[in-house]
């Protein structure tokens, strides 16, 4: 019996996150579950710096019409997140990246950026706040798989 809501829980859990989670947060969870660590707990640069590109990217690709302007200067909301994010990172100093990461405390300051950064595009001109593309699916599939699961039991 415990097993089943377990299952049911870790369902929910998976689509819930697949709803909430956003490009910054997603970005910084793969480097620190990808990433190596030296002895000194310092995380690899490389690596990390390949996942913070590609949360840079996902940023663009989530909401072009914010990213363009952006670009052309005229979106200067998005500034601001960036330097609340570099804020929020600076409160963590005097910790290793190694703890950072196990800690999880560091991971609210993406997951507040990724939230500003949704408001900042949508005063941009951004169409409207845009779920994450796959939210529906993954509901839905969580329904389904908690339902068969419950069924079988």
């Amino acid at each position: 019996m415990a097993t089943k809501y377990l299952f049911v829980l870790a369902m929910l859990a998976l689509a819930s996150g697949v709803l909430f989670a956003g490009c910054a947060e997603d970005a910084y969870a793969k480097s620190c579950s990808s990433c190596s660590f030296d002895a000194f707990g310092k995380m690899d640069s490389m690596c990390s710096g390949g996942y913070k590109a590609s949360g840079t990217a996902c940023v663009s690709t989530t909401y072009p019409i914010a990213s363009a302007k952006y670009a052309a200067g005229e979106c200067p909301g998005i500034d601001s997140c960036t330097s609340e994010l570099s804020s929020c990172e600076s409160q963590m100093r005097g910790a290793t990246d190694k703890e950072t990461c196990t800690e999880g405390s560091a991971r609210t300051c993406y997951a507040a950026a990724d939230i500003c950064v949704r408001q900042a595009a949508v005063k941009c001109g951004e169409m409207q706040d845009k779920p994450a593309c796959g939210a529906p699916a993954a509901i839905l599939l969580g329904v389904l798989g908690c339902a068969c699961f419950l069924a079988r039991r």
